[in-house]
């Protein structure tokens, strides 16, 4: 529009040009947009940033400047040695700075920039180690506690054990974290990932893996162990003092955490491949990961018990074989598309695979921070689930703290395969209008590896929990079960959810009377599964038999 107002409509090329060349507005975002479209105007550090021209010099090579990559010896000029780029992550052209790989720069940048400024004033490197120690202990408790807000915090912990036959000793770790029924133990590594190349220093490799990978497994495995050397144990402060008592029978799940500052993306995301050069960590329930893809962790999951159950998750394909991923945001990408995903690597893989790689499952990851990048406001990227699931997931989150097994429910939905999980959502759709009709709940028991009885509570069948129970060990009694999964799920009066709970149903305390009157409910219970059965059709001898203890037919009630 300003360049149809400084020219008439009829005007020639050469008028034109004369407008564009005079005009100094004109002629700048003449020679941006032929800079940014044409030219190198995009790698210009100056056009970019505000850096310092010191310090951009400090971090820029001159044509030719760099002797080592290209000098005599083994592997010269190999892309085994390090690159030139890993050091400083610009080039000089012409007198101006550039930069062409945005990947090796964040990947390299806080290290480079600590060599640049203790280059020019090394009396600072006490201090900045000092700081580096404190922020880096600091951002892994702020990213978690995003993540999973409310959480309990102790940090640094202290604790006195014996290992090995060695006398009892103080021992500490960087932190403990717990939320419901989860524990996090912490161990912060900020020292650097060694920055020798592996093909001329292999054991400097090998050395800085051990430090960032099996270190942190085994001080964590020892405090590990030393919940479990006693029903309760207490923690302390650095002065020694008690701060809290922990239980190990109180947690579902455990995790050690190893946080590292240095992002070795590709070595921690397949830590447990590494035993075959002497890194072992296959025994321990370790997650690896660097701060900054926790910080990705922080701004994706938005409900704290699905990052909970993502975890379990994570820590299963660490422990698997089949499993095996450059990056640690193919995890999660994994874990969206396919929830159980060392399940699913197990079952591609068969027996006719010997090696098995996944790559791409990042892309939805990467397309969410585009979007952020580009000023919209996107959805996190989320498992596909029916919406009745997705609405007791989201009930729960938002519940009181103080729920009951609320993470252990949520793990339960969401290890279902989406075949049951769609049995899930339509038992509620119905249940919720059979409640209508029938003034009465219809319960839902399932068997085999997600076991659980169902109730559907709401105004017209208000919830009865003692006839819950009977039911639940009835179908235990008919199924000889030790214990079962009970779910309750409560419905308002506009299919609302309020009430959300499972427990786990024993026989244990139940006294003789009770115990005929369970007997009793089972035994009507199997009858009553009979006739139906029996009035759908004839029971094949070798099909599971209708009672539901499962058994065959022909075992079972069909002998004789």
């Amino acid at each position: 529009s300003q360049f149809a107002d400084s020219a008439a409509p009829d005007a020639s090329f050469d008028e034109i040009r004369e407008v564009i060349f005079q005009d100094e507005d004109l002629a700048n975002r003449r020679d941006k947009v032929m800079g940014e479209l044409f030219g190198l105007d995009l790698f210009d550090i100056e056009k970019n940033t505000s850096l310092p021209p010191s310090l951009v010099r400090d971090l820029t090579w001159l044509p030719g400047e760099d002797r080592e990559f290209f000098s005599a010896g083994e592997f010269q000029g190999w892309p085994l040695r390090i690159w030139p780029i890993m050091r400083r992550p610009f080039i000089s052209l012409d007198g101006r700075a550039y930069c062409f790989d945005i990947f090796s720069l964040f990947d390299n940048f806080y290290r480079v920039l600590r060599r640049a400024i203790l280059n020019r004033e090394p009396s600072y490197a006490g201090i900045w180690n000092d700081r580096q120690k404190a922020v880096s202990e600091e951002l892994p408790f702020k990213y978690l506690t995003r993540l999973l807000p409310g959480a309990t915090v102790y940090k640094p912990v202290y604790y006195r054990c014996k290992v090995g036959g060695a006398p009892a000793e103080w021992h500490e770790a960087d932190g403990l974290l717990i939320y419901e029924d989860h524990l996090f133990v912490i161990e912060v590594k900020a020292g650097a990932f060694t920055y020798t190349s592996p093909a001329n220093d292999l054991g400097a490799h090998l050395a800085s893996l051990k430090n960032l990978l099996e270190s942190p497994a085994r001080q964590g495995s020892r405090l590990v162990d030393y919940l479990k050397s006693a029903p309760e144990v207490p923690i302390a402060n650095a002065a020694h003092q008690e701060i809290a008592r922990l239980r190990h029978d109180d947690f579902r799940h455990i995790t050690i955490c190893a946080i590292t500052l240095d992002a070795f993306t590709e070595l921690a995301a397949r830590a447990q491949h590494l035993s075959a050069v002497g890194i072992d960590v296959r025994n321990q329930p370790i997650w690896p990961l660097s701060i900054d893809d926790l910080r990705i962790y922080s701004e994706i999951f938005d409900n704290p018990l699905v990052f909970l159950h993502f975890i379990e998750q994570r820590i299963k394909a660490g422990q698997s074989e089949d499993v095996d991923l450059l990056d640690e945001l193919d995890h999660i990408g994994l874990y969206l598309e396919q929830n159980n995903y060392s399940l699913f690597a197990k079952q591609i893989k068969g027996d006719n695979l010997s090696k098995l790689n996944f790559g791409g499952f990042r892309t939805p990851i990467d397309e969410y921070f585009k979007a952020v990048s580009q000023g919209k406001k996107p959805k996190p990227p989320r498992q596909k689930m029916p919406e009745a699931i997705a609405d007791i997931v989201t009930f729960l989150a938002n519940a009181n703290a103080t729920e009951p097994s609320r993470s252990e429910l949520v793990s339960f939905l969401l290890d279902c395969a989406g075949d049951f999980r769609d049995t899930i959502a339509n038992t509620i759709e119905t249940a919720l209008r059979e409640n209508k009709e029938l003034r009465r709940a219809k319960p839902l028991s399932c068997y085999g590896d997600m076991a659980t009885t169902l109730y559907i509570w709401s105004p017209e069948a208000p919830r009865q929990e003692d006839e819950a129970i009977l039911h639940t060990r009835s179908v235990m009694v008919a199924n000889n079960e030790d214990k079962r999964p009970l779910i309750e799920l409560e419905y308002d009066e506009n299919g609302l959810l309020i009430f959300a709970r499972m427990a786990h149903i024993t026989l244990a305390g139940v006294n003789a009377d009770e115990m005929e009157r369970i007997k009793s409910a089972s035994t009507r219970l199997v009858e009553r599964r009979l006739k139906k059965a029996k009035a759908m059709g004839k029971i094949g001898r070798n099909d599971r038999c209708p009672c539901g203890n499962g058994k065959k037919y022909k075992k079972c009630h069909g002998r004789g």
